[in-house]
Parts: structure tokens; sequence; C-alpha cells
């Protein structure tokens, strides 16, 4: 039979009221009597009541702040769809979500919101961070007493629990690779990044470069422009480069603004001989896709990213359960025309 608190408690040489501090992640808890509490209960493989601490919760829900960064962009903005979609059924469960969605890359204004959320004493927050030396010591310090996990972008350093999202580097592998296929390893390769501060586009670019590189040396890639996410200067950006280099044969986005590339390759009437690889199944894309402009989409699974953190989040609070990985990848999946 699983050992009662109070036991735990005589194991341990400590009061009753610190071992309920441990396991309901009260914090307050000197870090080597905590580390032993936690010897303890994994030996003994104890586990709380989930249904009697739910209940507890009911009575006083806890709160998850989740802070979502650059939801203009259409894929930030289906992530904020997602976890807008469980709030009512989370909040019937004893869970209120804190929902912050912001725009752009303001660094003052996020750490904003992380006081913000802070201040209102949440139990947990899921973030996708900007990737700045004061967001990661501003993360390293509420860590140390909520429970962070970040979302779609990692930052190692931040004393995080584990991170929800894609291997960026790897998708910009796979996008290699899908590349090399469409233009038979021979031709010029034009490459569009975001901004400068989403290191995860940073990160699929460097994936892309180094698998051509290695693998493919048929294929020659342009020096990378910046498309700032934005569709209108990647629009101007594409037409102004294909009408400039008839040899170039191929596009990898890195970031978005696809659509309006997509629209670049119609005026100049290249549908069909200009392969496209990119990221998300966002609307636009998907509709590129089925026409034919986009040849193939990586896919980094929106419902997960939406919906992992919470319940990661959730199960530690509820009973100090960590994830068993550190990295909580999503799936890398291929979509063309015939799978969509």
């Amino acid at each position: 039979m699983s050992l009662t608190q109070s036991q735990i408690a005589k194991q341990a040489g400590v009061s009753r009221g610190t071992v309920d501090r441990v396991i309901n992640n009260r914090g307050h808890v000197d870090p080597g009597v905590e580390k032993k509490i936690r010897r303890i209960i994994k030996k003994e493989g104890y586990h709380p009541n989930r249904a009697s601490v739910q209940l507890m919760r009911m009575k006083k829900p806890m709160r998850i702040g989740v802070l979502l960064q650059s939801v203009e962009s259409p894929f930030m903005r289906d992530l904020l769809r997602e976890v807008e979609s469980v709030r009512s059924k989370m909040r019937a469960e004893g869970t209120e979500l804190l929902v912050y969605p912001n725009q752009g890359s303001n660094v003052e204004e996020q750490i904003c919101i992380l006081n913000e959320m802070e201040d209102a004493c949440v139990d947990g927050i899921a973030v996708t961070p900007l990737e700045e030396d004061r967001i990661c010591d501003r993360l390293r310090s509420i860590s140390a007493r909520i429970p962070v996990i970040t979302v779609n972008r990692d930052m190692p350093d931040s004393g995080r629990m584990c991170y929800v999202g894609q291997d960026s580097f790897q998708s910009g592998c796979a996008c290699a690779g899908l590349m090399n296929v469409l233009i038979h390893g021979h031709g010029r390769v034009l490459t569009i990044i975001g901004p400068p501060f989403n290191r995860s586009h940073q990160s699929r670019y460097d994936g892309f470069v180094r698998e051509i590189t290695a693998c493919y040396n048929g294929i020659e890639i342009l020096p990378a422009e910046q498309g700032y996410d934005n569709v209108r200067i990647a629009h101007n950006l594409v037409y102004k480069m294909l009408s400039e280099d008839k040899k170039i044969n191929g596009i990898y986005f890195a970031g978005n603004g696809q659509a309006g590339a997509c629209d670049a390759i119609r005026e100049l009437g290249l549908k069909g001989k200009i392969h496209m690889v990119c990221h998300d199944l966002t609307e636009d894309n998907v509709s590129n896709l089925k026409d034919g402009v986009i040849d193939f989409l990586i896919d980094q699974d929106v419902r997960a990213q939406a919906i992992r953190p919470l319940e990661i989040l959730t199960d530690y609070i509820l009973t100090g359960s960590k994830p068993d990985k550190e990295l909580q990848l999503t799936m890398i999946n291929y979509r063309n025309i015939y799978n969509i």
C-alpha cells in the first residue's frame, strides 16, 4: 500500500505540512529538504489522489498563464485559437486559463506580461519566449518558483521544465531533402528567413543550408533574404529576384509571408516552374498547396503545441509529476496536394 503524507514526513524528519508544500509545489521549502522528500516519494512510488486534489482545485481553481507571442502571424494565430478552444472545458475541470496574446517583438512588453502573470499568482506558465537575454533572465527567476514550459520556441537556459514544439533544425533538414527531389539535385534556390529575433526560423534555415551543403552539391543556395514575415515584403522580394535571375528554380521559406511569394509566382507566369517548400498548415498555405504553387508544407502540429503544455502543467501542479522528456517534440509531417 502506498505511503501517506504523514509517513513520508516521518521518514524525512519534517512536518506533514512541509511534505504537502513539496507535493503541491507551493514552494518555501529548503532545496535540500525538498530533494530528500522527492527522493522518498520516488522510491516509495507515492502518487497523490488526483481526484481529491482536483476536487480541492474546484474550490480554488488553479491558474495557468499562457503567453503567445507574434499572434499576428498565421501559425501563432491558429495556436491561439486552439488554446482558446479548451478554455471552457478546463474551467469546468477547475483550471482557469489566463491567455495573453501579444504582437511583434517588444521585449519590454513581454517582460511586463510575465510580471503581470506572476502578480496574478499563476500556478504555471506556458510561453512563446522572445529570444533575448533579458527574457531568459526573467524566466529563470520565475521558474525558480513557478513551473514554466516554452512553446514553439525554446529557451533551454531559462530554467523551463520542458519545451513543446518542433525540432526546427531537423525540420529545415527535411525541407532540404524535399527540395533536392523537386529540382532533381540541380539549380539555384532562393531562401527567405523571418525576423532576426526568431531563432527557430533561423534554426530551420541553418538545417536547410547544412543539409544542402553536405549532401546536394548540385544545388546553389543564394544568400538568405529577409522577409520579416510580411506578405507584401515577400511578394516584392520574390517578384524582383525571379525577374532578375532566371536560373532560380526553387524557393525555401524558413519564415512566413508565403502568400505574397505565391502571388508573385502567379503574376510572373511561373506557376509549376518554381518549386516551393515551406512551413505550417495555415489557411493561405493550404490554399496555395492545393493550387500547386507550393509543393510541400511541413506541418508542426498546432493542436499538440496548444494542448500538450496545458496537460503537462496540469499534471505537474496536481501530482508533482514532471514530463518524461525535456524536449516534447512534435512530428515533422510532410504535406502535399495528395495528403492535405
